[in-house]
């Protein structure tokens, strides 16, 4: 079965930092959630994705991102950061990411929401803030790898390696 389409106006991004002692030889990395599906209950947004179905380092979204994107990534360097990424995710046994929204403290611009976050068969719970203007939610959320039962990638022993912390950004547009 096809999932839907993504709805119109919502997009999550991951940010995937370098590390490693010779970090500067390698690149950073932003991964967009393609066929993203958002649903509304009463609580808040639920959203749900597979992991193959990211977007690895889109050239438009590098470029949007300034500076710390701004290296090109070639068609081969993108197919390898797929492989590294679904083997490190076991995306064969866990192909999908769920974010249900638990509970929102708060009124009008600012929200703490407090969802809980399925990645890599681990579920944990997560806080964070939530711009609000209307019908449009716009936020950001650390988290670490490691939390999820994920070792991040790494190769030549450490020397080039991807951080443990990850910056996932959202907007959301309610129907």
């Amino acid at each position: 079965m096809t999932p839907p389409p993504a709805d119109e106006g919502n997009e999550l991004r991951v940010l995937v930092y370098r590390g490693g002692t010779a970090a500067r030889l390698g690149h950073n990395h932003v991964l967009r959630a393609a066929n993203l599906r958002v649903d509304w209950p009463a609580a808040g947004p639920v959203l749900r994705f597979r992991l193959d179905a990211l977007a690895i380092d889109p050239p438009a979204l590098r470029a949007r991102l300034g500076d710390a994107f701004a290296s090109a990534v070639d068609d081969e360097a993108r197919a390898g950061t797929r492989a590294n990424l679904l083997k490190a995710l076991d995306a064969a046994a866990h192909p999908e990411v769920v974010v249900r929204t638990l509970q929102q403290v708060g009124e009008g611009g600012r929200r703490a929401v407090e969802a809980e976050i399925t990645l890599h068969g681990v579920t944990r719970r997560q806080w964070f803030v939530s711009a609000v203007e209307g019908r449009r939610a716009r936020g950001e959320v650390v988290i670490r790898q490691s939390d999820f039962g994920i070792q991040p990638f790494t190769v030549l022993g450490g020397l080039l390696a991807v951080q443990d912390a990850l910056i996932v950004q959202f907007e959301l547009l309610q129907p």
